[in-house]
C-alpha cells in the first residue's frame, strides 16, 4: 500500500467501513489478547478494548500508532511481515483487515499468523470480493471490475483477489477452519452511497467486503 493510500485511509471513514469495523468487533471474542495488524488510529482496537479484550497493534504509519498508543492500544509501528514484533506473545485473536490483498505469498504469511496464535486461537479476516455484485455487472459489460493493472499514485497497491472460494481454499490449505463468514455492504452506485448491509449479511458472496473468521486447528 502506497504513502498516499496509506494517509487517506486514516484520514477518514469511506463508505461502508463502519459496517466492515462493525462485523469484526462482533466476530471477535471478548476478553484475551488480540493482535490487529494495520491497526492504523486504533479505530478497531478501541472497540475490542470496550469488550474486555488486551489489544496489540502494528502499523506503517508512525502517526497512526502513536493515536492508537492514546487509545490504549499497546501498538508498534514496523511491518509485520518483516519485523518480529512483540515477541514471545502468543494471541487468542488476530485481526487482518484489508491485509491479504497487498501480500505476495500468501501461504508463508498465513504460517506466520498461525505461529503467532494460541491453540484454538482464531483470526478475522477482511478483503475486498472480486465478485461483487457491481464488479458482476462491470464485468458482463467489458469494463475492467476495479482490477489494478499498474502501480501509481492512486494505486491500493493489491496484488491478490478473492472470492469467497478462494478465501476459503486458502485458509483450509494454511490449517484454518472457516466458522463464521459475512460481509458488509452491497453497494449500488460507484461512490457506495447507495448501499444495502440487510443484503450483504443475506448474499455475503455478493457483498463488497469477504469477511471470515477462521479458527487455527
Amino acid at each position: 500500500m502506497n504513502q498516499k493510500i496509506i494517509e487517506q485511509r486514516y484520514g477518514g471513514w469511506i463508505p461502508g467501513d463502519l459496517e466492515r469495523v462493525e462485523a469484526i468487533v462482533k466476530m471477535a471474542e471478548p476478553g484475551g489478547e488480540i493482535l490487529d495488524i494495520g491497526c492504523g488510529t486504533g479505530f478497531i482496537g478501541e472497540k475490542l478494548i470496550k469488550k474486555g479484550c488486551k489489544v496489540y497493534g502494528v502499523d506503517y504509519s508512525v502517526n497512526a500508532v502513536k493515536k492508537a498508543k492514546q487509545k490504549g492500544i499497546i501498538a508498534a509501528a514496523g511491518d509485520f511481515t518483516k519485523k518480529n514484533v512483540f515477541p514471545g506473545v502468543k494471541f487468542d485473536g488476530i485481526i487482518l483487515g484489508e491485509i491479504i490483498e497487498h501480500i505476495i505469498d500468501t501461504d508463508a504469511f498465513l504460517r506466520d499468523i498461525k505461529k503467532r496464535l494460541k491453540t484454538g486461537g482464531y483470526i478475522i479476516i477482511t478483503t475486498p470480493n472480486l465478485a461483487t455484485f457491481g464488479r458482476r455487472l462491470l464485468l458482463l459489460f467489458g469494463r475492467n471490475p476495479h482490477i489494478e493493472y499498474y502501480y501509481r499514485a492512486d494505486s491500493a497497491g493489491h496484488v491478490k483477489y478473492f472470492v469467497r472460494d478462494t478465501l476459503f481454499d486458502l485458509l483450509k490449505y494454511n490449517g484454518f477452519t472457516i466458522e463464521k463468514f459475512t460481509s458488509d455492504i452491497v453497494n449500488f452506485n460507484a461512490s457506495g452511497s447507495v448501499k444495502s448491509s440487510l443484503l450483504a449479511r443475506l448474499w455475503p458472496g455478493i457483498g463488497r467486503t469477504l469477511i471470515v473468521k477462521a479458527i487455527k486447528q
